[in-house]
């Protein structure tokens, strides 16, 4: 699975008695809103986050083609391909199995992931 960020760290305090860790299991990025994985060869959307823009645009399951025209070669490339500012957009090619190949444009948009 990819993600677009590691678990963030906050630090606070006045001295070094005082120091405390805390975790913070939420990040943001910028993108579509769909969880990728590798499944032998092919990278598939594994789940797509409510109210983002894939929502509605791409199911789960659909297997990932091109992206603006590239074809990544890994998990990581399509994760690097589907991310960028706010506001852009970004041209998918996806495949399903039962219902052929479609493009779709979405623009991407500030994502907020809570666990």
């Amino acid at each position: 699975m990819a993600t677009s960020a590691a678990i963030m760290y906050r630090f606070g305090g006045t001295d070094c008695r005082s120091a405390h860790r805390a975790v913070d299991n939420s990040y943001s990025y910028s993108g579509i809103g769909a969880v990728i994985q590798g499944r032998g060869d092919h990278v598939v959307v594994r789940s797509v986050l409510p109210g983002a823009p894939a929502d509605g645009a791409i199911r789960e399951g659909a297997r990932l083609i091109s992206v603006d025209g590239t074809y990544p070669d890994s998990v990581e490339g399509w994760a690097t391909a589907l991310k960028g500012p706010a506001g852009t957009s970004v041209t998918i090619e996806v495949a399903y199995k039962c219902s052929g190949h479609k493009f779709v444009t979405l623009e991407r948009k500030m994502i907020r992931v809570s666990r």
